[in-house]
Parts: C-alpha cells; sequence; structure tokens
C-alpha cells in the first residue's frame, strides 16, 4: 500500500507498472520466460515463467490492473515464496518502496540462488515533508493516522534525518550483500537509470 503514494506526476505503483511491465517486454524481445509474483502481506498473484507475447500481456494487464487486498509488505515471504515456485536460478527483479523489514537475511539467500536486483523506488516526500501546517498522515501500511505539525523545523529536520538513514541502510544491505540495486526517483525518467 505504500507504493499507492506520489506527489508528483505518478504514484510509485504507476512507476513500478511501467517498469516491470517494460522489463517483461524486453524479455519478451529475448525469447526469454518471464513470471510474476504481486504481494502485499501475502502472496497476491503468481503467474508462472513462460514465453510469448500473450503471456506478456497478460503479465502488463495484471500489473496494471491489479488491486491488493492485503496492506503490509512482506519482503521475506514474496522471496521464500520465489524460492518454493521456481526449481532453477532465475533473474528477480524485485520492484518496491522497501519498506519491509528484516529483509537482510531473505535478500541474502535469494541473492545467492538468483541473480537478484533491487529496484526501489522513491518519491520526494518520502525523503523530506514540506512545511504545509498541520496534517493528518495515514500510514499506508498499518493504517493508522498520525497528526503532523509540519511547520516545526524541528520535526521536519527529524523526517529528513530518519528518511536518509532509512535509505542509506537500504542502500549499504545491498551494497554489502553484492546485490545490485537501482534508484528510481519518481520525477524523474527511469529509462536511464535502468
Amino acid at each position: 500500500r505504500s507504493n499507492f503514494f506520489g506527489t508528483v506526476q505518478h504514484l510509485k505503483k504507476e512507476i513500478a507498472a511501467e517498469i516491470a511491465s517494460v522489463l517483461a517486454a524486453s524479455a519478451n524481445k529475448n525469447n526469454d520466460k518471464v513470471g510474476l509474483v504481486i504481494f502485499t502481506d501475502r502472496i497476491e498473484k503468481f503467474i508462472p515463467p513462460r514465453k510469448g507475447r500473450h503471456h506478456i500481456l497478460r503479465i502488463i494487464r495484471e500489473i496494471l490492473f491489479h488491486e491488493p487486498q492485503g496492506v503490509g509488505t512482506d519482503i521475506p515471504l514474496s522471496l521464500e515464496y520465489l524460492d518454493r515456485v521456481t526449481t532453477r536460478s532465475t533473474v528477480t527483479f524485485l520492484i518496491s518502496d522497501f519498506y519491509s523489514k528484516d529483509i537482510r537475511r531473505p535478500l541474502s539467500i535469494a541473492g545467492k540462488r538468483h541473480d537478484l536486483i533491487g529496484i526501489r523506488i522513491t518519491d520526494p516526500r518520502d525523503l523530506d515533508m514540506p512545511d504545509v501546517g498541520v496534517v493528518a498522515l495515514r500510514d499506508a501500511e498499518s493504517g493508522g493516522i498520525k497528526h503532523i505539525d509540519t511547520s516545526d523545523s524541528k520535526a521536519r529536520e527529524r523526517y529528513a534525518s530518519e528518511a536518509r538513514k532509512r535509505a542509506d541502510s537500504v542502500r549499504d544491505m545491498f551494497r554489502s550483500l553484492r546485490i545490485d540495486m537501482v534508484e528510481i526517483f519518481t520525477p524523474v525518467s527511469y529509462t536511464e537509470s535502468l
């Protein structure tokens, strides 16, 4: 649900759908099989890998129109599921904003078995909060609501500091595990980064 957020031209969900569609079409052009796992705090949809134009169109349709039932993000669950349903090593693109807990060990295991590439999608408001007065913020993952006075410069600085720490922590984790990560920012075209 945290991907149902965006302050620029697109929601993070829309950028993720575009990237996944481009990757699927590219794989199809190379005559590779393509599969899909859509997850929240549960496995929402699994389409086994296959080749072919009709299969790719089905995957793109699922990516674009899937409405999630779960609310959280469970990356470990998705990686464990990937290991159960695949019989061989794959090239796996994990597209997320990486707001998930305890992902280091599952990433390490998946990174050893698969050619894993993380694609992190970030919106400018994930990193800093503008001064717009008192706002009610809903946590997309838990549904909880918190009121914040954004005119308080110390609150904005704490938010930005925590966001930087979180972003640096994810980046450092990928680097230390020797797993590639591509960072996508919603206001910038993702084509060059890919």
